[in-house]
């Protein structure tokens, strides 16, 4: 049984590595990929900068349950606060917090799952604000959604697949110009929370 909720959770280990790997392949999504810059594209913006709004991530949540297992509806309900903060730490990390390049990319990579730290941290340019972060002085969030779609076992969430958009506005020293973010991302359900597991990201300018 699938439902969609747009509420929120919190979320605990689920030793589930099979059917991670069972969502992996349905969602046809490997560890790294993606391409573009993550800095700002060449369509400038005109005028000063107005004052930066909050960063705020618009979350559907679906929930995906077994025979026997939990109530559908109450299970994406459950998930969705846990996801929210995870998605918001991203992009904070990855964007708003990313600004000027000086705090490093440690935050950002600590929410990829270990085996793909490494392969993350090679493609910070499809993952984020990437090389361009020294350029750029303030970042202001203009869309943040997400939808995704948690798979539990029996009583909990155990992997997660979750389509990120966001858009914003990047401020340098030369102007003002959009950036953009497209991901699939691939969550494993920890004791320590979400953690990135596979992703599929890319920077730059919609097509």
């Amino acid at each position: 049984m699938i439902v969609a909720a747009r509420t929120n959770p919190k979320l605990r280990r689920a030793g589930l590595a099979g059917v991670l790997a069972g969502v992996l392949l349905a969602a046809g999504c490997t560890s790294g990929g993606g391409s573009g810059s993550g800095g700002p594209s060449s369509e400038p913006t005109t005028g000063s900068p107005a004052t930066a709004q909050p960063l705020q991530v618009q979350l559907v949540t679906v929930a995906k349950v077994p025979p026997g297992g939990p109530n559908a509806r109450r299970a994406a309900r459950q998930a969705a606060p846990g996801l929210e903060r995870f998605l918001d730490r991203y992009l904070t990390a990855a964007y708003v917090d990313a600004a000027g390049g000086e705090g490093g990319w440690d935050r950002l990579i600590g929410l990829f799952d270990r085996p793909v730290r490494a392969s993350a941290r090679k493609q910070l340019d499809a993952l984020s604000l990437g090389a361009d972060a020294a350029e750029v002085s303030a970042v202001r969030p203009s869309r943040a959604s997400a939808r995704a779609v948690v798979l539990y076992g029996t009583q909990r969430p155990a992997a997660a697949t979750v389509r990120l958009a966001f858009d914003g506005t990047a401020d340098t020293a030369k102007g003002s110009g959009r950036v953009h973010l497209r991901s699939v991302l691939q969550l494993l359900a920890t004791g320590d929370g979400w953690r990135i597991a596979a992703f599929d990201s890319r920077t730059g300018t919609p097509k």
